[in-house]
């Protein structure tokens, strides 16, 4: 019982962040990435949202496995290790980024917001491949 508890839990706070972080990083597509302040907010939110995503999704990970779901775990496991990966390329490449936009260079806050969008664009496609997953297992 406490399995399948720990994965229904974990799974719904998963889904929780995702469309939190989608929800919470497009309207900051308004901000004109110019300013210190707009770009390292935009950093922080995508940190911290990839750092939930990361723990959420290995819980649920663990325990849609203890509670026999062996394809969605595999799913949820995969997306906390895709949530790691782009924790470091996207913010690596948004620190490299951030020290060149601030001095008028335009091509590096075109380039930023690129960042940006394709962050957004990449937590959609997660949260659609949790749904259709979690359809697909019938939980």
């Amino acid at each position: 019982m406490l399995p399948k508890v720990l994965s229904l839990i974990s799974t719904v706070l998963l889904l929780m962040s995702l469309w939190f972080f989608v929800l919470g990083t497009t309207p900051l597509l308004i901000l004109k990435h110019d300013v210190p302040m707009d770009s390292r907010v935009i950093r922080q939110v995508f940190h911290y949202c990839y750092r939930l995503v990361t723990v959420t999704a290995a819980i649920a990970a663990v325990g849609n496995a203890l509670a026999g779901r062996p394809v969605l775990a595999l799913c949820l496991g995969l997306i906390a290790l895709l949530a790691v990966v782009m924790h470091r390329w996207l913010l690596t490449h948004m620190d490299a980024l951030r020290t060149t936009m601030h001095d008028g260079d335009t091509d590096a806050i075109r380039r930023f917001r690129k960042l940006h969008v394709a962050g957004i664009a990449l937590n959609v496609a997660q949260l659609a491949v949790v749904g259709w997953t979690m359809v697909q297992v019938r939980l």
